[in-house]
């Protein structure tokens, strides 16, 4: 019996959850150390971070294929192994952009960075309340524990603890309730997504087809044997390589696989187009082999289609107008948000049914309805949902916000994250972000005047940490550890606790390491410079901006998002309607954001070479250039590994293969 089938087991034994924490553990020193001081390949940029997956590779063909030789009995089985790999993956991003590297430099680079120039302790200093940071709000800027965080101390000095435990206990209850409503929000979807619309959650099955064995995977199963896979990692790991030890020795020739295409348009209309770049990623060329061919084409498409735009809007006079802290034209990025408006409402639409059935359960207990192998019981998870939304509003409230704006925000926030969780497990998008947060709307629609400064100043702290990057946010790691659950027969309701343990242990660990390294190092002058440094002081420059000189009202962007929400609707109506209609809403509602700057080439790559597979080898061609795709995806995961390893070892910085 394959391990997709059949009703599930219990598969988390102690061993596989002492080994998965231990992992996680870690993986939330390591993370902080390789992402702030070496500089190189994010380990935690994407939701299929690299130190997970790396670690599946190892104990299949290092560990496991060992055991099976020298102690049979010992080796770890298949549910064992993606046990394993599960509770690694829901703790992998927080120690990077899911977490720790925003929250601990945002609460204290807000006082670091404050100036007689920028006057931020006059304008909002007595709204930030003292118990959210590490110093006092009324004691003015550069404060020692903070000038002390950002310039190192001496080796013998201790590191002040004591300061940071009350801002961290405020900030870890806020987190932890967020994401425990992903959780609830996860088990209230999971049966829809997976069983009823079957989505196709594509960074899942490189995973799964790794452990595709009997009952105890190792390096001898098909995947590992494949001569095709091979060749696909090898193309990476050969041009990264080669790209690498250019670095370290210029006279090895590099080859160019990376291109900046703004210089070739110095002059206006097409000046004014946002950023635009070629990168290779292999990997992303191998997930967009596994997508439909209507999704893999629009999520392309639509980025040349707001290029043109762009274009055309200078032609008639527009001025490029950027969304705060973000690449995207603001008229772009309303279309977006009129996109995920259709598209999260099409989503509620379908799952009518299960949110029925879920009331009805949760409220009346209706035994025609199944919940005992849903990661919560489906009471615990609206229950859940709804304690921890007003929970979550609460404490914006006791933070300086008034409870209605703490109210809406958190229900925005619900709508993006929701959305681009959708994105992740239908389009296999190795990383999302929206390029509009619940300020950036509430702003369009009453202006920035009438929302106020008390509650700018808390919104600036949340959503830096929490919303302004979510290309680590945890809930598409849930929602995919859950799809994972089924392909090894692993009863959720046991995996949903040691995947708790993972999200506490590895927020745990990997604060107290930034806090650590900062303090020892000298955050401002040896670490990273955007979490330490650019990414504070662009947040509350902004909000410094909001309060002083605040906008009004800005009807174009109601236009603009009711145009996105038209167009959307459109592209879904002739979607259902029509077989040919080649165009995906996804795409469209992507739009120009960072993801798709950096993303669309090799999307493109991907889809024209299945294109072509398809047509002159059907869909027998198709099944056997898989492996070879999904060879693309490791070789280049593996060789920035690989790289990043011998970068920290021999002190280079900022050498990056896979993702910016």
């Amino acid at each position: 019996m394959s391990p997709a089938e059949g009703e599930p087991i219990h598969g988390v034994t102690v061993r596989s959850v002492i080994i998965g924490l231990a992992f996680t553990a870690a993986i939330a020193f390591v993370t902080p150390y390789s992402d702030l001081l070496v500089r190189g390949s994010w380990m935690a940029c994407s939701h299929l971070p690299m130190a997970p997956l790396l670690v599946l590779m190892f104990m299949l063909t290092g560990v496991n294929t060992l055991l099976c030789r020298i102690a049979p009995r010992a080796s770890l089985t298949h549910a064992e192994i993606m046990t394993v790999y599960i509770i690694m993956l829901v703790g992998a991003l927080l120690p990077s952009f899911g977490l720790a590297a925003y929250l601990i430099p945002t609460i204290a680079g807000v006082n670091y960075f404050a100036s007689p120039e920028n006057k931020w302790d006059s304008i909002f200093f007595h709204y930030i309340k003292p118990w959210l940071v590490p110093f006092d709000p009324a004691g003015g800027p550069k404060q020692p524990a903070v000038k002390q965080f950002y310039e190192g101390i001496h080796p013998y000095e201790p590191i002040p603890w004591g300061i940071w435990a009350r801002p961290l206990l405020a900030w870890s209850l806020f987190a932890f309730a967020l994401f425990f409503v992903w959780m609830c929000l996860a088990t209230i979807l999971r049966k829809q997504w997976v069983d009823r619309e079957k989505l196709a959650f594509p960074l899942v099955q490189l995973p799964i087809e790794m452990a595709r064995t009997g009952s105890v995977p190792t390096a001898a199963n098909a995947f590992f044997r494949n001569k095709l896979m091979w060749a696909g990692f090898a193309i990476p790991l050969l041009i990264h390589s080669l790209n690498s030890l250019h670095i370290y020795f210029p006279s090895v020739p590099a080859l160019t696989i990376n291109l900046p295409l703004n210089q070739f348009f110095p002059a206006r209309p097409w000046s004014a187009m946002g950023p635009f770049m070629i990168f290779t990623h292999f990997a992303v060329i191998g997930f967009s082999f596994l997508l439909s061919a209507d999704l893999s084409f629009s999520l392309w498409f639509f980025f040349l289609f707001f290029k043109a735009q762009e274009v055309l809007a200078s032609t008639l006079g527009m001025e490029p107008q950027y969304m705060p802290n973000y690449h995207t034209q603001a008229f772009a990025a309303y279309q977006m948000l009129g996109g995920f408006l259709v598209f999260f409402g099409y989503m509620l639409y379908l799952s009518r049914r299960q949110m029925r059935e879920v009331v009805r359960k949760a409220f009346f207990g209706d035994v025609s309805v199944e919940d005992a192998n849903e990661p919560l019981s489906y009471r615990t998870a609206l229950l859940g949902l709804i304690f921890g939304t007003l929970f979550l509003s609460a404490w914006c409230t006791m933070a300086g916000m008034s409870f209605p704006t703490a109210l809406i925000s958190m229900l925005i926030f619900y709508m993006i994250a929701i959305t681009l969780t959708r994105f992740v497990s239908e389009g296999g998008l190795l990383f999302i972000q929206a390029p509009f947060r619940p300020t950036d709307l509430m702003a369009s629609a009453v202006g920035i005047g009438a929302v106020g400064p008390a509650n700018l100043t808390a919104l600036a702290f949340v959503e830096r940490i929490f919303i302004f990057d979510l290309r680590g946010f945890l809930m598409p790691s849930l929602m995919d550890g859950f799809r994972l659950s089924d392909a090894a027969r692993i009863k959720r309701r046991v995996l949903t606790l040691t995947m708790a343990l993972s999200i506490v242990l590895a927020a745990v660990v990997s604060c107290a390491t930034v806090i650590w390294i900062a303090y020892r190092r000298g955050g401002g002058v040896n670490l990273l410079g955007w979490f330490l440094i650019g990414s504070p002081s662009t947040q509350f420059n902004v909000l410094a901006q909001h309060i002083v000189s605040p906008s009004p009202r800005d009807l174009s962007g109601a236009a603009f998002t009711s145009i996105g929400a038209l167009v959307t609707l459109f592209i879904s109506y002739m979607r259902v309607r029509f077989t040919w209609w080649p165009f995906h809403p996804i795409g469209y509602a992507m739009g120009p954001s960072w993801p798709m700057i950096q993303l669309w080439f090799s999307i493109m790559v991907g889809w024209l070479m299945k294109t072509l597979i398809l047509r002159y080898g059907g869909m027998r061609g198709f099944a056997r250039a898989r492996p070879f795709f999904l060879g693309l995806v490791l070789g280049e995961f593996t060789v920035a590994g690989l790289w990043l390893t011998i970068d920290a070892l021999s002190g280079v910085k900022d050498h990056r293969i896979f993702l910016t």
